[in-house]
């Protein structure tokens, strides 16, 4: 979930209480979708758009492959 802090937030997962994570308002990052959503709801974030990949973008070439190395 890619989203955009409204105002500092402290966060420490339910999942893991020795965690506390700080986020700084303006901030914008990919988070994982059960913190955005209880986030959310407290109105510490929005939801944004994630930024367009390279390949994604017009006219420009895909990311070149890589060969294995001889073994």
């Amino acid at each position: 979930m890619r989203v955009r802090f409204l105002k500092d937030r402290l966060w420490t997962p339910p999942e893991d209480r020795r965690l506390t994570v700080a986020y700084k308002k303006g901030m914008e990052l990919t988070i994982k979708r059960a913190w955005g959503e209880q986030m959310e709801a407290d109105g510490d974030l929005e939801e944004i758009d994630a930024p367009p990949r390279p390949a994604d973008e017009p006219a420009s070439s895909a990311a070149p492959k890589r060969s294995k190395a001889p073994s």
